[in-house]
């Protein structure tokens, strides 16, 4: 079997280079790996390619691969592959993303649950105030509301069920889950978004969820509550949160309706905020997440 790869990314933990497939090559004996480091590269050798993984594939590179049988990607997001206009190329994302948001997930709500960004303050201001955490309640006394509430949001779920926490899941299926979670449809979104002290998002990206959590939404919220966007940054604009940010406790985001965030943006200067440059699944362990699970496709 011959795979091509092209899963080269700037940011040095989604670089794939060809050490990193020996996982593959001990596990599959007589895989030929023809490894990418350039689009120019890769497109050259297009034509006999049945199998690829790699980060991004455009609609208009198809032609170009006549014997293109099934793309994998570690990528969640369903942008950066284009369909193939027939349909006719299976497309496999990455499904291990679960286990890496969940933890930074649920560090984000200890960090904003805990008053963090005060306590910050705190102590740059070489102040001993011991009162700021005195409105803090355990994450078991809360409700979180989790909208999108697919692998990577059940997985989720289930972290913070284990620590007693309600979970509210968000979904268009609306289909039951085993492991205590509530789970609604969208349509009654509106019913319980005041029943939430944490709003996570962790929807997909494209034009369905674009401004999704609007000026609207966020005036439902509970007074004080928190919201966090680990899912794509469309769904939230910036403008809005600004307007909404006085009812809010603040907010943790890991993606932003423009990225990189510009150093000139409002949220920067927001009280209570925390942003993260759309990191929340770049662990050391990624490469080997995505090449494990390649090799349970491969087999």
């Amino acid at each position: 079997m011959e795979l091509h790869t092209y899963l080269w990314n700037d940011v040095r933990a989604f670089n794939f280079n060809d050490a990193d497939f020996d996982i593959l090559r001990r596990a599959i004996p007589g895989l030929t790996l023809v490894v990418h480091a350039s689009e120019s590269s890769f497109l050259e050798h297009a034509e006999k390619v049945e199998a690829v993984l790699t980060w991004t594939f455009k609609a208009a590179w198809y032609h170009q691969f006549a014997s293109l049988k099934w793309i994998m990607t570690p990528a969640a997001g369903k942008e950066l592959i284009e369909p193939h206009p027939s349909g006719k190329v299976k497309i496999v994302h990455g499904t291990f993303h679960g286990k890496l948001l969940s933890e930074s997930l649920l560090s984000a709500l200890l960090f904003m649950n805990h008053r963090m960004p005060q306590m910050l303050d705190n102590f740059k201001q070489h102040a001993w105030n011991r009162d700021i955490q005195g409105q803090s309640r355990l994450l078991s006394d809360q409700t979180v509301m989790i909208i999108g509430f697919g692998h990577i949001g059940q997985h989720c779920a289930k972290v913070l069920r284990h620590l007693g926490t309600r979970v509210i899941g968000i979904s268009r299926s609306a289909k039951p889950v085993s492991f205590g979670a509530e789970v609604y449809g969208l349509e009654l979104l509106a019913d319980y978004l005041p029943e939430a002290d944490h709003v996570v998002l962790l929807l997909p990206g494209g034009k369905e969820t674009d401004r999704f959590m609007d000026e609207t939404r966020l005036a439902i919220c509970k007074k004080g509550a928190y919201l966090y966007n680990f899912g794509r940054g469309n769904a939230l604009h910036s403008k809005d949160l600004v307007k909404c940010w006085e009812h809010l406790g603040g907010a943790f985001l890991d993606v932003t309706d423009e990225e990189p965030l510009p150093a000139t943006s409002e949220l920067w200067a927001l009280k209570n905020m925390m942003i993260t440059p759309h990191s929340s699944c770049i662990y050391k362990s990624y490469k080997e997440a995505f090449l494990k699970e390649t090799l349970d496709y491969l087999r």
